[in-house]
C-alpha cells in the first residue's frame, strides 16, 4: 500500500568531497524541532514555480539542518 516515488533528474546527486545529507529521527526528540522546521520553512526562498519554490525550500532546509546539526554536536561534545 505504500509505493516511493523516485525523481531522477538526470543531474549528479553527489559532488566533490561534500557529504550527502543525512536526516536524523532522533532530532523529532529535541525540544522546539518542529517550530524550528516551520519556522525555516515558511522563509521566502524564491522561484518562479511551485517546483522551483519547493526545490529552494528543501535546498534551505538541507543547508540549516546541516549546520544546526554541526552546532548540536559541538554541544554534545563539550558537555
Amino acid at each position: 500500500d505504500h509505493t516511493p516515488l523516485l525523481v531522477d533528474s538526470g543531474e549528479a546527486t553527489h559532488v566533490g568531497n561534500k557529504s550527502m545529507f543525512s536526516f536524523e529521527s532522533v532530532w523529532f526528540e529535541r525540544e522546539g524541532f518542529l517550530d524550528l522546521i516551520a519556522r525555516e520553512w515558511a522563509k521566502d526562498s524564491g522561484g518562479r514555480t511551485s517546483v522551483e519554490r519547493w526545490q529552494n525550500k528543501i535546498r534551505h532546509l538541507r543547508q540549516f539542518l546541516r549546520g544546526w546539526a554541526k552546532h548540536l554536536s559541538g554541544i554534545y561534545k563539550a558537555e
